[in-house]
């Protein structure tokens, strides 16, 4: 079950998913947005990109650390 979820939050949000800069906001009512970390420090990024992202210059994969060990 977690693998598909996995998969359709990568459907929707396409690199996001995956990006260490990409943060979840979470609104009241349950809805998810992904605020890019990137677009405090550069204006090329936008601050909510538009869903899915499928390509990114800034892209930077998450890695898993003995603290985190799910990305």
């Amino acid at each position: 079950m977690w693998r598909e979820l996995k998969i359709g939050e990568s459907d929707r949000a396409g690199l996001c998913a995956t990006c260490q800069h990409a943060r979840v906001i979470e609104s009241e009512r349950g809805s998810r947005f992904y605020l890019c970390e990137r677009s405090k420090t550069d204006e090329r990024f936008p601050r909510y990109p538009r869903l899915p992202v499928v390509s990114c210059i800034g892209y930077d994969e998450k890695t898993c650390t003995s603290s985190s060990p799910h990305a």
